[in-house]
């Protein structure tokens, strides 16, 4: 079974029953979209409109972004590598047929019918793609982080903020429908006091590519290279770390990290194992542990309260309640989930409590007809593609998206320093002043 399937498996989970009183303001599902009946008389939502859009960069991000975009009824009109493989070319162009191929960037800006550029690069190569795009005019989706350093994140910001066009940074899990819903019950205060908080992220792999020429070999292998590289505390554990941000709704104070070379000693410098604690205010900690050399427990993000506590696995969601915490009325109601270390219902480890299921959208779902007891997730729309989802809709309602790139430099910023902290093993007090922004 692959991941996939595993976690559409797992996703059809329900929470039914009405929401509580004091819950239902802040829980209210989003307005229906406008439907249309077609000739069998089943529902359908009209497509949206179309984008004109290109994806600059076309590693795994880049292609998951064209594929995106392609579901989205906005395909991309151009694709754009400095690489020209005939294979590599390939793989983007089964993904969107019509677009045509280009390895300068600057010929898709020169192009005054494209709207919307997807910036998936390595991280140290965003800047300049990014102000030539705003500066041509076109709106921006960036992945995160901004850059890999502090002056470069702050000069992509700024140009953000300044632009009339949207810049948005790629912090996935604030789009993801999951990690709103939970959002809105930690904002609720039915977690009562957070007390601390974890995360990780495991996944065996090297990331080490082999290519017959040295010069793309280092080119595909940039993860390993210190110079340009923040790596796993940096590249990934920003979006653990983010979310805890976001959802403790301030800045870490400072971050303390470890690291270490356990499994792949072929000559990197780069730790495929780190550990970083990210200190808030009132003495909460969060943990961010990633390994590629083991995926037990796999990716996950938790905030423990003294009340409750909530987890997260991508499209998936649990609370935990205390047998002393108030009754919240839903909850009896609600599917329940026993979890095991290392997953969930998945008939392994030792159980060492009950979940509530916690699914998004699950009150529009009842509305729309589904049956209370297998409403879930749609695990085919992955975080990447929620959050491109909501960039293509800041773009048809001419709003700027709620992910703003004072976002995406701040989680920047924690980022550099929780890979600065993990390469020198070190505690690093954050500066008040590195999280601002001077418009």
């Amino acid at each position: 079974m692959n991941r996939r399937d595993f976690l559409r498996d797992g996703s059809l989970i329900g929470l039914t029953g009405a929401l509580g009183a004091g819950l239902v303001e802040s829980l209210r599902a989003e307005p229906l979209a406008p439907q249309v009946t077609d000739a069998k008389n089943t529902k359908k939502e009209p497509p949206p409109a179309p984008v004109a859009t290109a994806v600059i960069g076309l590693g795994t991000q880049g292609r998951e972004a064209v594929s995106a975009l392609a579901r989205q009824n906005s395909a991309p009109r151009y694709i754009c590598d400095t690489y020209d493989g005939k294979i590599f070319v390939k793989k983007s162009q089964t993904l969107a047929p019509a677009a045509a191929f280009v390895k300068d960037y600057r010929a898709i800006l020169d192009d005054k019918s494209i709207q919307a550029v997807v910036v998936a690069t390595p991280t140290h190569l965003h800047k300049q793609i990014v102000l030539d795009a705003l500066q041509a005019g076109k709106h921006v989706y960036c992945e995160a982080p901004l850059s890999n350093t502090m002056e470069e994140a702050r000069v992509i910001a700024m140009a953000g903020i300044n632009a009339k066009t949207i810049l948005m940074p790629g912090l996935h899990w604030r789009s993801n429908g999951q990690h709103k819903h939970i959002h809105k019950f930690v904002k609720t205060g039915v977690l009562g006091r957070a007390i601390s908080g974890r995360s990780n992220w495991n996944k065996r792999s090297s990331w080490r590519a082999n290519w017959p020429t040295p010069e793309r070999e280092a080119e595909l292998n940039w993860r390993l290279n210190p110079n340009v590289s923040l790596g796993l505390a940096g590249e990934v554990g920003m979006h653990e770390i983010d979310v805890a941000s976001w959802y403790l709704n301030g800045m870490p104070i400072s971050v303390t990290g470890w690291g270490g070379i356990l499994e792949y000693a072929d000559g990197r410098t780069i730790a495929d194992t780190v550990q970083v604690i990210a200190e808030y205010p009132n003495s909460v900690r969060y943990t961010f542990e990633a390994s590629l050399s083991s995926t037990y427990e796999g990716s996950y993000e938790m905030l423990i309260g003294t009340m409750a506590t909530v987890l997260v696995r991508d499209q998936r969601g649990w609370m935990f309640k205390e047998v002393d915490s108030p009754l919240l009325g839903w909850e009896v109601f609600a599917r329940k989930d026993d979890y095991s270390i290392g997953s969930i219902a998945n008939g392994t480890g030792d159980k060492v409590g009950t979940g509530i299921a916690l699914v998004a959208d699950a009150t529009k779902q009842i509305a729309l007809g589904k049956d209370p007891g297998k409403i879930g997730t749609d695990v085919s729309k992955t975080a990447l593609y929620q959050s491109i989802e909501v960039f293509l809709e800041g773009i048809r309602k001419d709003k700027k998206p709620p992910v703003t790139p004072l976002d995406g430099y701040r989680a920047t910023v924690i980022a550099i320093k929780s890979n600065e902290a993990v390469v020198n093993g070190s505690k690093i007090t954050f500066q008040k002043e590195w999280f601002e922004l001077v418009v």
